[in-house]
């Protein structure tokens, strides 16, 4: 993917015929598939039009990160892939099974990367014999409060409070938390959406109102990777207890820290892309081999 990303304050966004324009900073239309606008910012119908005519995903959070929107290009294609979904929702529980092996197998690895073990077969052995979804989303929950007792292990206590914490996040370590997830839930359902998948459905997560359960499912594979940055960026001082503040019930990541990592963030970007990817192409052959 290649992102834009537009967090300043008071930013000049336009269009021309070819370009977006940021400030004075002229970017091909060519250059770009997803716009990345974090904060205030104002941006004209005509603007929105011609980005999506030129097929520019829009991504918008707000000032506290964990809201967004997603404004989607023109094209709605394939509608024999989201016939495939419909169809494969009503028994879920197959798909639900590759995608739970594949977050439990990423975490225990991401684990282990700080000799943290946990017996994998276990937890493949129950998911084998699940008999519905019910059963996969206990195994699910239990292996994550699993997970998580260890992950925060890996941090001092001045960053977390030993719990996962959202909407709002209580402390530094589950703000950048919440932070990265979102973005990533939102550049997951614009892939689905350029793939031609209704994002709306999932099969590990169920729908619900506008929640997009195939983005979060897919969230579910790379949350490691994530996990995993984030433990580098605390490792390496890229961020510290100082990088947040306080507003309210929760705490955020401060604005001129946003700044400092994206550069390191994009870098990231990229490498779990092919993850993102390839897990989008295994749900699209589960799809074709069900419905043909």
């Amino acid at each position: 993917m290649n992102i834009v990303i537009v967090d300043k304050k008071e930013p000049s966004i336009s269009t021309s015929t070819n370009h977006l324009i940021i400030d004075s900073q002229k970017i091909p239309f060519n250059l770009i598939d997803t716009l990345l606008i974090e904060g205030k910012a104002a941006l004209y119908t005509q603007d929105i039009n011609r980005l999506s005519k030129n097929g520019v995903f829009i991504v918008l959070l707000n000032s506290k990160h964990y809201i967004g929107s997603t404004i989607s290009t023109f094209n709605n294609k394939n509608a024999n892939l989201k016939l495939a979904q419909y169809k494969a929702s009503i028994k879920p529980t197959a798909i639900a099974k590759e995608l739970l092996r594949l977050k439990i197998t990423t975490h225990i690895m991401q684990l282990k990367e700080h000799n943290i073990i946990i017996n994998k077969s276990r937890y493949i052995k129950n998911i084998d014999s699940a008999k519905n979804l019910d059963e996969l989303l206990g195994i699910e929950g239990n292996f994550s409060k699993v997970y998580f007792n260890h992950y925060f292990s890996l941090f001092s206590k001045k960053l977390h409070n030993n719990k996962r914490t959202k909407r709002p996040p209580k402390d530094p370590l589950n703000a950048i938390m919440s932070w990265l997830y979102t973005i990533f839930y939102h550049l997951i359902t614009v892939k689905l959406l350029a793939n031609g998948f209704e994002p709306n459905i999932g099969y590990l997560h169920r729908p619900f109102r506008d929640h997009n359960a195939l983005s979060s499912d897919i969230l579910e594979v790379i949350r490691a990777d994530i996990n995993q940055f984030i433990f580098t960026l605390f490792n390496k001082d890229l961020l510290t207890q100082n990088s947040f503040s306080k507003k309210g019930d929760g705490v955020y990541l401060k604005y001129e820290h946003r700044k400092n990592i994206y550069p390191y963030f994009q870098e990231f970007q990229a490498q779990v892309e092919p993850k993102i990817t390839n897990t989008i192409s295994l749900i699209r052959s589960i799809l074709w081999s069900k419905l043909f």
